[in-house]
Order: C-alpha cells, then structure tokens, then sequence
C-alpha cells in the first residue's frame, strides 16, 4: 500500500521535474524577455526610445488585452552604453541570472556581435537587433531586425549611380563593424558601376572632432559624401562642412542616422542631407498601422512624441507577439523560432507585406528621402534590394 508520505514524496519530484523542464522566462502567468542597449552614451534617446517607449508600447496594448494566451509579458533591460563589453556582461547577466526567454532589440553593430557566440552556444534567441552588420544573417537563433548594410548598399548605390548616375563617392565612416561593413558593401556596389570610392576617412568610436577628415574629403572632391557615424560625429561633420563652405557633395546619411532627431542636431546644417528611410514618417503617415501607433502613444506615453526608434521598437513588439501567439501555449524558444519562420506575408499597417525567409531577415526594404525645413520629403517608392 502507498503512504500518504510517499504520495506526497512523489508529488514534489513531480513538480521539481516539471519546473526543470520549464522552459525559461516562462511561467503559467508571465514571459520575461529583455536586452542590453544603450541608455547612456551617444546612442541613449535611440535605446530608451526602441525600448521603454517602442517595445513597451507594444506591449502595453497587449497585456491590457489579456496578454499573449493569457501571459503578461514583462521587459527587462540594462544599460551598456554602446560599449560591447558591458554588453555581454549584461546579456550573461540576463540569461543566467534574470532567466529571460529570449533577448529583444539589442542596439549597435559592436555591441550585437559580440554577444553573437554567447546566445548561440546558449540557443537563447535574439529577436530583431536593431544593428546593420551582415554578421547576423542566416543563423538560427537570430531574426535580425533593420535593414543589413549590404541590402541598404544595393539600394543606395543602385539609386545615386544608376537611376541619378552620379561617379563619385566617398564615405566618413566609424572604424568599427557599423563602419566597416558599410564601406564594404559600398565598395562591391560601386564595383558594379565600375566605380571605387574616391576617398575614405575613419573616425574612431566616441571621437566628435572631424574635422581634419572633412577638409581631407573635401579635397577628394566626391559629388557624394556617406556619413556612416552616430549622431554626434555625424553633426560635427555637417557643421564643419557648412563652415568650409563645402557645397559641392550630396551628404548621405545612413542606417538608423537618418532621423530627423539625430540630424536636427547639425540644426540647419542637416538641410539636403539625403538617405535610406527604413520606416514611414510616424508624426504624419496615413498607413493604418502608423496611426493606431500614434494613438496607443497618446493614451500610454502622452508626453513623448512620436519617432522612427520608438515605432522600429514598436514593430519588434508586435513581431514577437505575433510569434508567440502562433507558438501557442506551450511555448518554448523552439517552437517560436518555428513561428517566426511561418510569417508568410504579414501585413502589419506599417511596412509593406513581411516573409521571413531563410536569412531569417525581417526588412528588406527603404525609400529615398531628403531633409527638408527639418522633416523628410519622400523622393521615391519603396526601394528593393533582392
């Protein structure tokens, strides 16, 4: 006959083996997922805003609603000030100790691939890093989220040199992974044209003074000039060029720098800066998914105005629940890596129709635009890549 004791003996073995095989940052009520970024540094408005007022926005809305199959999901997040050392420090930090399911929208070229290795041997997945090094594409337990420097090359490049045949080019460019694999994909672009860059000058992460890189460039005498920096370089560089009185060279920004906020900075130096637009004008655009943004921003974040790092943070937001809603309620880091790789012409009311393919890509598309009295003006389409 079984005892009473033994009963209760083989019920907390049951419990321990079910909570060992739980999978982590789940539970009955709640998934925990979080990331280092930069809340410090010179890339802090972008962290705060693709975070607590892009993916917490998002998740807002979902967890009134009842969450996703009757979890709530909570957010945690550490500031690693665009440094990759304190990035991995904080990433260990979030997967040994806080238990996070999955990583969500790491910020920084730098900071993103150093931590590449580390998720991978832990098969913890990263969500929609918010980074443009090709470095991310085609692995497993990776959905990268901006456009790569090499799909932001192509089109860049197909544009200036084919369709407005400019000849020659050069770059200002950061001497690190964000930098170089723009450069790189300048170079193979240009190759198709025929073309090399003119002339390239680095600027070493956390350096402001550029000027004696622009009157270099400046010499080389581009009809096109790539500023592949973060935004305090990058306006240091549009105010020294304004000073010299170099009118000659159509400034290009690239990656997340085109942003008005960021190039509001040079004040009216930043007028006819052109670049790549991954993401529709979130103050005026019509789409219907830009504009229930803007209304959730209203009633959740009133005192914070809408902008293309909080609406990026956004659309991460409704990635991920669109995954775990397709996982279902037995959700395990697997299953919604199965989910994610089913999204199959999604229409979020944001950015054209999505299909994540093999390359595990979540953006593959942008539209030319020119800063105008402090706004973008559209000049195209939607660019293609493929």
């Amino acid at each position: 006959m079984i005892t009473r004791s033994i009963l209760l003996f083989l019920l907390v073995v049951a419990l321990s083996v079910s909570r060992a095989a739980a999978e982590p940052g789940v539970s009955d009520t709640e998934i925990v997922i979080g990331g280092s970024n930069s809340f410090s540094g010179p890339l802090a408005y972008t962290g705060e805003q693709i975070t607590k007022f892009g993916v917490d926005l998002y998740l807002r809305v979902v967890n009134d609603a009842g969450g996703i199959h009757g979890r709530k999901v909570r957010t945690i997040y550490y500031d690693d000030g665009y440094r990759p050392q304190d990035s991995v420090a904080n990433t260990k930090k979030l997967v040994e100790q806080d238990g996070v399911f999955a990583i969500i929208i790491p910020q920084g070229s730098p900071p993103v691939v150093a931590t590449l290795e580390y998720l991978e041997e832990h098969k913890v997945p990263m969500l929609f890093p918010y980074q443009s090094s090709p470095v991310t594409r085609a692995r497993r337990y990776v959905f990268q989220g901006m456009t790569l420097s090499d799909r932001s090359s192509r089109m860049m490049i197909d544009y200036l040199a084919g369709t407005r045949k400019y000849k020659k080019f050069a770059a200002l460019y950061q001497d690190d992974e964000y930098g170089k694999s723009f450069l790189a994909a300048f170079e193979k672009d240009l190759g198709r044209f025929g073309l090399k860059l003119t002339a390239a000058e680095s600027v070493k992460r956390g350096v402001t003074d550029v000027s004696a890189q622009i009157a270099k460039l400046h010499a080389a005498r581009p009809e096109v000039t790539f500023l592949v920096l973060v935004p305090g370089p990058a306006a240091q560089a549009l105010r020294e060029r304004q000073k010299i009185g170099w009118t000659d060279t159509l400034m290009v920004s690239t990656g997340p720098l085109t942003d008005e906020k960021y190039l509001a900075l040079a004040t009216d130096a930043a007028n006819g800066v052109e670049g790549l637009s991954l993401w529709p004008d979130p103050a005026t655009s019509d789409l219907p998914g830009v504009k229930l943004y803007r209304a959730y921003m209203v009633k959740y974040f009133p005192k914070n105005e809408p902008n293309r790092y909080s609406l990026a943070g956004y659309f991460a937001g409704m990635l991920f629940t669109e995954a775990a809603m397709r996982a279902g309620r037995n959700l395990t880091r697997e299953s919604l890596i199965t989910a994610l790789e089913s999204i199959k012409g999604f229409e979020s009311g944001i950015l054209p129709p999505l299909t994540i393919g093999r390359d595990h890509e979540t953006q593959k598309q942008g539209f030319w635009v020119r800063v105008e009295k402090g706004r973008f003006t559209p000049l195209t389409d939607w660019l293609k890549s493929e």
